[in-house]
């Protein structure tokens, strides 16, 4: 059985650079370079200004859709984020409809080689981020555009069984020696409450996604496919998986009032999305992923 982010179709570079070429010449499309491959989308980077993402999977197309539409209305939120500029369209070399923008200053926190206590000082300005975004009102136009998928991220029966199947595969493959301090852990979130889809959520926030300049300041936040109508512990699971437990108290209070089954479920997501990041780093060979993935792990189970 294939794994969950394998493409279906994979845009080379060669042929990304003639698309863009062709519907947007004003851009003077010269040279190419992969940026980065996800679970949905490989992204290019044109002439070291403007970032392309073509979708790998067809379950991709909508959520890119939704995040054209609905990025260019979050304006006022207090960090940097993507504003999709350009729109392709599908070929006959390519099924699928893209996204340009242009790029973001910074660098991915996952590359910063950031210590603890600068990950500490991210905790502020990362719950005001989330704080704003929360507090955004979702218009009509949000739920047309955000409605017609479901993305379930915190179905906690499912993610317990996910989690502990990729558990295994990590004590198979030599990267964590047992398993059992996480087993541990899960029992305490046998009683985690139901998901509430009330907030505009970002949904797959880490360490990849978020962006820090030179002085290792928290600058902007990308990669916005998986913008929803969700429950805000998805996007709170970043204070568990990224942000040093003594930074915990501050970063809620800085956001405001969480409740403690809401901490609780976004403790689960983050348990859950460590893991997978150990995993897809491990099958990818993207070392700066396993060790993110490994390290939050490992600050999961070190806990008062």
């Amino acid at each position: 059985m294939g794994k969950a982010w394998e493409a279906e179709q994979v845009v080379d570079p060669d042929v990304a650079l003639i698309l863009i070429q062709k519907q947007f010449p004003e851009l003077h499309p010269e040279t190419i370079r992969l940026f980065g491959v996800g679970w949905d989308n490989t992204a290019y980077l044109i002439n070291d200004t403007y970032v392309f993402r073509f979708p790998r999977r067809q379950i991709a197309v909508p959520l890119l859709e939704a995040e054209r539409i609905v990025l260019p209305m979050l304006d006022q939120l207090p960090l940097l984020i993507p504003h999709p500029r350009w729109a392709g369209k599908p070929t006959p070399d390519y099924q699928w409809p893209f996204l340009g923008y242009c790029l973001l200053p910074g660098k991915t926190a996952c590359r910063a080689a950031l210590y603890k206590s600068e990950r500490m000082e991210l905790a502020v300005p990362l719950a005001q981020f989330l704080a704003a975004l929360h507090a955004v009102p979702v218009s009509s136009i949000m739920q047309q555009a955000l409605g017609g998928y479901t993305l379930e991220k915190l179905n906690g029966p499912k993610l317990i069984a996910a989690i502990v199947k990729n558990l295994a595969e990590l004590v198979f493959v030599g990267l964590i020696e047992s398993s059992q301090p996480y087993h541990e852990l899960l029992e305490s979130f046998e009683d985690v409450r139901a998901e509430q889809k009330s907030k505009l959520v970002h949904g797959d926030l880490y360490a990849r996604h978020l962006l820090v300049d030179e002085d290792n300041r928290l600058c902007g936040v990308i990669d916005w496919g998986d913008i929803h109508i969700g429950d805000p512990a998805v996007d709170l699971s970043v204070a568990h998986s990224f942000l040093p437990k003594e930074s915990h108290d501050l970063f809620r209070k800085t956001y405001g009032d969480i409740s403690e089954k809401t901490w609780q479920l976004a403790r689960l997501r983050a348990l859950y999305s460590s893991v997978l990041l150990a995993v897809f780093g491990y099958h990818s060979g993207d070392e700066v992923i396993k060790h993110e993935g490994l390290r939050a792990l490992h600050s999961l189970i070190d806990w008062p």
